[in-house]
């Protein structure tokens, strides 16, 4: 009898050990996709930039990130440059509400003594999906106020690209 009450506590604490183990391994939270892949590079057409632009974002959570984008057209009167710069909010993880804000400098001109420098203010709200590979898709509407002046353009965009 002896022999009996020894294993039973034996295996009581194996199966109570394995129970938590399995247990804690559910409570423990993942690591987010953008933990994991902090480092987003894109290409954004319309949107933030008006026109084309490359983008680099980083973000410092799963949830909140910077970014800037450049592009940099020539025409027969001039040069065009846009630079957006914003922050990022996501609310989930892999499928997310997308929520921007910051201010894209835009400047113009035919020569050095010619340019006209603009800034933008831009708040931009959409969906952003991004896989565990590291594709990331982002569809957004960026309200557009020129500083200093009272009208605004809401401005479709989606940005295509991959993260590491």
């Amino acid at each position: 009898m002896s022999h009996t009450t020894r294993v039973e506590p034996t295996r009581t604490a194996i199966l109570l050990a394995l129970g938590l183990m399995l247990l804690s391994a559910q409570i423990a939270p993942a690591a987010g996709v953008r933990e994991i892949h902090p480092n987003l590079i894109g290409g954004e057409v319309l949107g933030r930039g008006f026109a084309v632009t490359a983008n680099y974002e980083r973000f410092l959570s799963n949830h909140f990130g910077l970014g800037a984008g450049f592009m940099m057209i020539g025409y027969s009167g001039g040069v065009v440059g846009v630079v957006p710069l914003y922050a990022s909010y996501l609310s989930g993880n892999n499928h997310s509400l997308y929520l921007g804000a910051g201010a894209c400098f835009v400047s113009e001109g035919g020569s050095v003594e010619d340019y006209e420098d603009t800034w933008v203010l831009q708040g931009s709200i959409g969906y952003h999906f991004q896989s565990s590979s590291g594709f990331f898709v982002r569809p957004i509407f960026t309200l557009n106020q020129e500083t200093g002046q009272g009208e605004f353009l809401i401005w479709p965009g989606v940005t295509i690209g991959g993260s590491f």
